[in-house]
């Protein structure tokens, strides 16, 4: 990613790149690929990079890990990764993942200590050099807003998220507090940096199979309910479980009752 803000020019082409190469392709993989579409695409896509300046658009492109058109074509026949198609369900649905444990693995930076009060547990998996998940932190701390008392939102940093074998350091560690210092509006839940072994990373990132972050890990009592991104689909996820949880405490609330009128009947009677 390139490290200066881009110049108007420069998002005129990434604009056209989204317009022309991207998003009419992205779900045309494996048998619904066709290549004369394509080629089309790119012929228009070249004419648009010369009215806007570019003769050789992959100047910026590369800088995004965009290499040649045949990489593109190549990676849009292949498709998404499987977590990132639709009704695909994490391996890890129905396992159990001990916050505690989690979170007493982990450093406390910002937000509420997280005490195991909430039955319902939100594990957000981030990376301070990771865009989506600056744009994911104000709608992350409206749920946890919302729901507090309801639902613990833990918001878990590991900046070797993708790196294997790789852990945070302690020279990160700086990174993480000065960009949450920076971010606070952002970021208005707890805060948790992953330990130099990558303990939260090994036990749910990676056994989760969702390639990308954020990446929301949703418990209750315990249990693997959901994962995915924490936008758009994480608040129906959410509801769901408070849902289910009244049911049951209703439930349960009728059958305490219940018994205690049997029990009063049995020792009426018994009298």
């Amino acid at each position: 990613m390139p490290s200066q803000p881009l110049t108007d020019t420069e998002k005129q082409l990434i604009d056209a790149y989204n317009t022309i190469l991207e998003k009419p392709f992205i779900d045309k993989y494996e048998d619904r690929w066709e290549d004369e579409p394509f080629d089309r695409a790119i012929d228009l896509f070249k004419s648009r990079a010369q009215e806007i300046g570019f003769a050789d658009p992959f100047e910026l492109l590369s800088k995004f890990k965009i290499e040649s058109y045949e990489t593109v074509r190549a990676q849009h026949k292949k498709g998404p990764a499987p977590c990132f198609r639709q009704g695909w369900k994490s391996p890890i649905l129905g396992t159990r993942v001990d916050p505690m444990v989690i979170a007493s693995k982990c450093e406390h930076l910002a937000g509420p200590e997280f005490t195991g009060q909430e039955r319902i547990v939100v594990l957000d998996f981030w990376a301070s050099w990771c865009d989506p998940c600056l744009q994911a932190g104000p709608e992350v701390s409206q749920l946890a807003e919302e729901f507090a008392g309801q639902v613990a939102f833990l918001g878990i940093n590991n900046e070797s998220m993708f790196q294997k074998g790789a852990v945070t350091q302690p020279p990160n560690l700086d990174r993480v507090v000065a960009f949450v210092e920076e971010h606070q509006d952002e970021f208005r839940y707890t805060i948790l940096i992953d330990n130099a072994e990558g303990f939260a990373k090994e036990a749910v990132y990676k056994t989760a199979g969702y390639k990308g972050i954020p990446m929301a890990c949703l418990l209750v009592d315990g249990i693997v309910q959901y994962v995915g991104s924490p936008i758009d689909t994480l608040r129906p996820a959410l509801e769901q479980a408070l849902e289910s949880i009244s049911l049951t405490n209703t439930t349960t609330n009728h059958r305490n009752n219940t018994n205690t009128r049997s029990s009063s009947g049995r020792s009426s009677r018994e009298e």
